[in-house]
């Protein structure tokens, strides 16, 4: 008789687990691979977040100069433009351009009002709970169509539930000290903008330190 050549089951078995092998770890390479791409996209996020609220806060500080208001004046936007600023009310802080100042241990959120061409900016609290303080600091992302067909993007923290976006973020002032000396805060302030990020059951916070100077000191 001829013989048929076949396989036996082993040798089935043996094909079939080693092509499972193979497919499984392909398979957990590419999820790997998604993953990574997604915690580097979040930390570039992440880190663009926080440098953003950092140069917005030069910026101010900056502006302030030009307007010739205090360094850490927050300006009020519904300032009297023919108010005199006299040295008196400089002194004393009373200046009528600024609703407040920049002072250390503060806890700012700040609002982008496009329409109006204005920032805001509220002192705020920290829970210590990581949901309810990315729920109070939670931004959003959001669309604006102007008549002769631009369009602007930006980032605020106004609540609009389908423009969640996966971020919150604030800004804590601090004071500085050198070998256990607080600076003079007239001079100098610490300045960090958290970032914190929410995505399933991933939960964790970014924050970019650097100081901010007053020229005039």
């Amino acid at each position: 008789m001829k013989k048929v050549a076949a396989f036996t089951l082993i040798e089935v078995l043996i094909v079939i687990v080693v092509f499972s092998i193979g497919i499984l770890t392909t398979f957990h390479w590419m999820t790997q691979t998604f993953r990574n791409e997604s915690y580097a996209d979040t930390q570039i996020k992440s880190a663009f977040f926080a440098r953003e609220w950092i140069e917005l806060m030069f910026n101010l500080r900056d502006a302030n100069y030009h307007k010739e208001v205090p360094w850490n004046c927050i300006f009020n936007p519904y300032a009297d433009t023919n108010a005199e600023i006299t040295e008196e009310n400089w002194i004393e802080s009373d200046n009528p351009y600024c609703s407040g100042y920049f002072n250390t241990w503060m806890i700012i959120k700040i609002w982008m009002w496009s329409w109006n061409e204005y920032i805001h900016i509220e002192t705020w609290t920290l829970s210590n709970d990581f949901a309810t303080d990315f729920s109070w600091y939670q931004i959003y992302y959001h669309t604006w169509y102007l008549s002769d067909g631009i369009t602007w993007y930006y980032y605020n923290h106004t609540w609009t539930e389908d423009q969640k976006t996966r971020f919150a973020r604030y800004i804590v002032i601090t004071w500085v000290t050198e070998n256990w000396v607080t600076l003079p805060t007239g001079s100098i302030l610490k300045i960090e903008s958290h970032v914190l990020y929410e995505r399933m059951w991933t939960t964790w916070e970014k924050v970019m330190e650097t100081f901010m100077w007053n020229y005039e000191f």
